[in-house]
């Protein structure tokens, strides 16, 4: 009950930390593109810092804007922009921890389309769970991959609104349990800081 409890709370926490976030990713959604080509490395544009409690340890955030969506990763993470749509724009994310321990994803076109950097790849990875689940034409698949040389396991999420046209995905990868434990609730946070900017 105590660790029910406890989930619960810190559920809480995240939800107020996103809706506080919300008015400073809104605001920053109309300022202009000051990305430069030596930046490709790490293509954001900072719109302010901050930070929360997870646990014992303070982690401190940035925020990654695209041409759709904006969303906060932590602090002196790697940023590698992946698939990119009909005008430029970075589609897909990575988000990797300076170690290489844990990465974190997102994929989300204007509409619809295949995210085809995170879908299995069958010479070096085995799939080990998929569930999916629909409801008022919501589909969410969910994806549990390990690498062949168990030096990785991954998890993704695939959610496709049919009537709309909508996808979005993201993933999380990292090196063992424990690594997996560390990040979750950065994780939970990461994906509960999404806002799309674009209908």
């Amino acid at each position: 009950m105590n660790l029910y409890r406890c989930r619960l709370n810190l559920y809480l926490i995240l939800l107020v930390a996103a809706i506080l976030l919300t008015g400073n990713l809104s605001a920053s959604s109309h300022a202009p593109d000051s990305i430069s080509a030596q930046t490709k490395t790490k293509k954001t544009q900072k719109v302010g810092n901050t930070s929360r409690k997870s646990g014992k340890d303070s982690v401190q955030y940035e925020a990654y804007r695209g041409m759709w969506y904006g969303l906060y990763f932590p602090l002196g993470w790697f940023v590698r922009p992946s698939l990119r749509g009909n005008k430029g724009e970075d589609d897909s994310v990575f988000f990797t921890a300076p170690d290489s321990t844990a990465e974190f994803y997102v994929y989300c076109p204007r509409y619809s389309g295949k995210p085809t950097d995170i879908e299995l790849n069958r010479e070096t990875e085995e799939q080990l769970s998929q569930t999916i689940e629909e409801k008022d034409g919501v589909r969410i698949r969910t994806v549990r991959i390990k690498a062949k040389d168990g030096s990785y396991i991954r998890i993704f999420e695939d959610t496709i609104a049919f009537m709309a046209g909508r996808r979005l995905v993201y993933g999380f990868k990292f090196r063992d349990a424990s690594i997996g434990k560390k990040y979750d609730s950065v994780y939970v946070y990461f994906k509960s800081s999404f806002r799309k900017f674009v209908d």
